[in-house]
């Protein structure tokens, strides 16, 4: 008689095993053998952080990636050195020399190229919406729109006498950027493109709406633990005219969009058939805005202009004016009142305007409608007024918000606060969701929007994080305390000014200082090399300026 044996016994423990492991991965947990026995090991929390800017990269920098699933969300796959974008923006550093990719910072970060959209705490979840347009079309320089030939060059008796003329032979820039709806501040999120206002060579098609090109594309994400740092927008005060007209400087595609302009406007200039207040008006540059931002930048473009573009055009460049309009009576007002009195009058000396204590009215194609000046045109406006809270941060209604200006309020452990349940009430936390950045301030502390604030808000939470604060509150985390290291503006001619707590320092000194202090702290060796290498390179050789 023929038997047929069972299956063995280290079979029948084999298949039991790949059983578990396969229930094991359904629920959220991994196996480990441990002989007759297995122990399971819980699953990371998972742990998304919306942003890329000062404060989330801080917190990447510092955090114990592997204690948690960690995944960064942004529409930026790069960090901007903000710091040094003006100098990018005359040409003075390369543009790979102010930024820093996101992944690869850690080979267990996950990233995803994605809006925000809506943040959903009681269930812990996230609306996200991929940040790229699902199609893309090829922009020819020497197209006209929608044309399928050659440009046709209009005459000069059918083109506005107003507008400012381009290398098309019409009056508009392909370099201007996009006003994306969720680029700049507006009382709509609704924005049609203007197509004469595209980015680079990859744009979307005239007149198709961003929302038209999102539906349909959003997905969800899980968290257990979440930190909002999406920072914030360009304020306009709601100017007319802004978001059309105006060029910003608050990320890198916005330095090389300002680069290109300027290298436009004076090739435009030296054409034979403008007149001479033709070419003033192109070359005519105006900076709206006083603040380190404004300033820098005016700097930076009169070192630009007086040096490698007066070899290049020095027909033109006599004609070349930058002018600095503010509400103020002042620039740079947060600083020491002697180290604003001394950028003054460097500014004076070196023919920058100064137009202070003006009320911009509105901004139209290739003029500044200003009080009580009247309207004065420009070739490029620069808009640098502040910030103000994104869509994001206003949309969401269950945290609670600084009635001024609706950014995040946290408490002293920059934990989100929800609103209060009546008047008068006490504020609630909520529970494993923290603000970072511009985003959000500590409620009664009205610390600047600075990169040095953000840093040290996500250095201080990767702490916390990473479990390394000491114990001495009941919740097991200390109280974020600022450090002010002062503040420092670079302004042209190897000349600074740096306003720090223990001492001050302003000319030759301040600008070792501020190139020393912005070179540390680039986040990564590779820049830290590359920034004084193109210093080095632009200084004896000049700047490239060619147009791209």
């Amino acid at each position: 008689m023929v038997t047929i044996a069972g299956p063995s016994r280290p079979l029948v423990l084999a298949r039991t095993t790949l059983q578990r492991l396969a229930v094991a991965r359904q629920v959220g947990y991994a196996t480990v053998a441990k002989g007759p026995s297995q122990e399971p090991a819980k699953k990371k929390e998972r742990l998304v952080i919306l942003g890329s800017g000062w404060g989330a990269m801080s917190l990447l920098k510092s955090l114990n990636q592997s204690k948690y699933e960690v995944i960064c969300v942004s529409p930026n796959t790069y960090f901007a050195m903000t710091p040094l974008l003006a100098q990018a923006a005359t040409g003075l550093l390369e543009f790979r020399a102010t930024m820093e990719p996101v992944r690869g910072r850690h080979s267990q970060l996950q990233f995803y190229h994605a809006w925000a959209e809506k943040i959903d705490l009681k269930n812990k979840k996230l609306l996200l919406m991929p940040a790229y347009p699902p199609a893309f079309r090829e922009v020819d320089p020497l197209m006209e729109e929608g044309a399928a030939g050659p440009a046709a060059t209009s005459s000069e008796a059918q083109q506005p006498k107003r507008l400012v003329p381009n290398a098309r032979g019409g009056h508009s820039t392909l370099m201007a950027r996009a006003p994306h709806r969720r680029a700049i501040e507006s009382d709509s999120d609704e924005a049609v493109l203007d197509s004469s206002k595209q980015v680079g060579h990859h744009s979307q098609a005239a007149g198709e709406s961003w929302t038209s090109l999102e539906e349909g594309r959003e997905y969800e994400l899980g968290f257990d633990k979440l930190v909002i740092a999406v920072g914030a927008y360009n304020r306009t005060f709601s100017t007319k005219g802004v978001r059309e007209h105006a060029w910003f400087l608050k990320d890198v595609q916005n330095a090389r969009s300002i680069r290109w302009r300027i290298l436009e406007c004076f090739e435009q200039a030296d054409h034979p058939n403008l007149t001479d207040e033709q070419r003033r008006a192109l070359l005519n540059f105006i900076i709206v805005g006083g603040g380190p931002t404004g300033s820098e930048f005016a700097a930076e473009l009169h070192d630009l202009i007086a040096t490698d573009l007066k070899r290049l055009y020095p027909e033109q460049v006599p004609l070349a004016r930058i002018s600095i309009v503010d509400a103020s009576p002042g620039i740079l007002n947060n600083f020491d009142a002697s180290l604003s009195t001394y950028a003054r009058e460097k500014f004076k000396r070196d023919g920058i305007d100064l137009l202070l204590n003006r009320k911009v009215k509105a901004v139209d194609k290739g003029r500044l409608i200003v009080e009580p000046d009247g309207e004065i045109p420009f070739g490029l406006l620069v808009w640098s007024t502040g910030i103000c809270a994104s869509p994001l941060v206003k949309s969401t209604v269950s945290i609670a918000k600084d009635p001024n200006n609706q950014f995040f309020l946290t408490d002293d452990h920059l934990r989100i606060l929800e609103p209060a349940a009546s008047e008068g009430a006490e504020k609630t936390h909520v529970e494993g969701v923290w603000g970072i950045g511009d985003c959000s301030q500590i409620e009664g502390k009205m610390l600047p929007a600075t990169a040095q604030v953000a840093s040290q808000k996500g250095k201080h939470l990767a702490a916390v994080l990473n479990g390394e604060m000491d114990h001495d509150t009941e919740e097991g985390e200390t109280v974020f305390k600022h450090k002010n290291m002062g503040a420092m503006a670079s302004l042209g001619k190897g000349s600074a000014i740096v306003d720090s707590p223990n001492a001050k320092a302003q000319g030759r000194l301040a600008w070792v200082i501020w190139r020393s202090a912005y070179t540390w702290m680039s986040l990564s060796w590779r820049n830290r090399i590359l920034v004084p290498f193109f210093w080095t390179i632009n200084k004896v050789f000049g700047r490239d300026l060619t147009r791209f």
